[in-house]
């Protein structure tokens, strides 16, 4: 189970990116983090108010459930506003899942673009036993997963402030009575990413398909975000207009609604490595 904000409030913490790039580089890390997920359990439920999200899921073949946000998130109506809300989320998650029979469910955050699937089904056997434990991030603070059998989830996601202490959700389930698994470093499974820093780290591991469509190879760093505007399509070939130039570009290299690609149609695009890519 995944809990997604909407794509405005996401990655707040990398501010310095336009933010249609910011909010698109939120869509791929969550992209590629499921593709990760999905072979390795049973299904995968993500708790989301993205409206276009079912949408985009499917056009990168993952077959996997969206469900709204709880109706009660008292004043915040979003995923943004701290760990409450991303709590309530996965609570909600969780109960879902438990009455439809699951045992064991698994909760993991959705900026985790090296992932892989052998690391998380280490993550699932390591747990075998223990009623409730989770996964200490690159920083040792958070918590990348945190996984219940047979209990509920209860999970303690955001950083408190108690005393001048600052506690993140590592010592706040580690508290609540979750045991931290001990894997080794295990880096893809630990290197969430929320700031451009730890996108670099995050490269260097060996991003997901995705995420990586939008990385300047060279600089391990998001390709220069253009506005593009369409002016027309001859068959795999899309001819738009960038910075007064017109270019071609690869109806393959486009990510959304066919119906879109109509002349005077405005797009977002992405510079790597001298091609575009494109997305409404």
């Amino acid at each position: 189970m995944v809990a997604l904000k909407t794509l405005p409030a996401a990655k707040s913490r990398m501010s310095s990116l336009p933010s249609p790039l910011r909010e698109r580089l939120a869509r791929c890390m969550a992209i590629d983090t499921l593709a990760a997920l999905a072979p390795a359990v049973d299904q995968v439920l993500v708790v989301s108010d993205q409206p276009d999200l079912p949408a985009a899921l499917l056009r990168a073949d993952l077959q996997v459930r969206v469900t709204a946000e709880p109706p009660d998130r008292g004043h915040s109506g979003d995923l943004a506003h701290g760990g409450g809300s991303l709590n309530r989320a996965l609570a909600h998650g969780d109960h879902l899942l438990r009455g439809e029979g699951f045992g064991t469910v698994l909760a993991c955050v959705g900026d985790l673009p090296a992932l892989r699937t052998a690391s998380v089904s280490r993550v699932v056997a390591a747990s075998l036993g223990r009623p409730r434990c989770f996964l200490v991030d690159h920083d040792g603070l958070g918590s990348t997963m945190l996984i219940a059998r047979h209990v509920p989830l209860n999970p303690l996601y955001g950083r408190e402030n108690r005393s001048g202490e600052t506690i993140g959700s590592a010592l706040r389930h580690q508290r609540s009575g979750a045991l931290a698994l001990e894997l080794g470093e295990l880096s893809d499974a630990r290197r969430d990413v929320d700031t451009l820093d730890d996108l670099r780290y995050a490269d260097l591991l060996g991003t997901g398909p995705a995420t990586a469509s939008l990385l300047d190879p060279a600089q391990a760093a998001p390709g220069q975000y253009l506005p593009v505007e369409v002016l027309d399509r001859h068959g795999p070939t899309l001819t738009v207009l960038t910075e007064g130039v017109r270019e071609s570009v690869a109806v393959a290299a486009y990510d959304g609604d066919p119906a879109l690609l109509v002349p005077g149609r405005r797009l977002h695009a992405v510079r790597v490595a001298g091609a575009l890519r494109c997305w409404a």
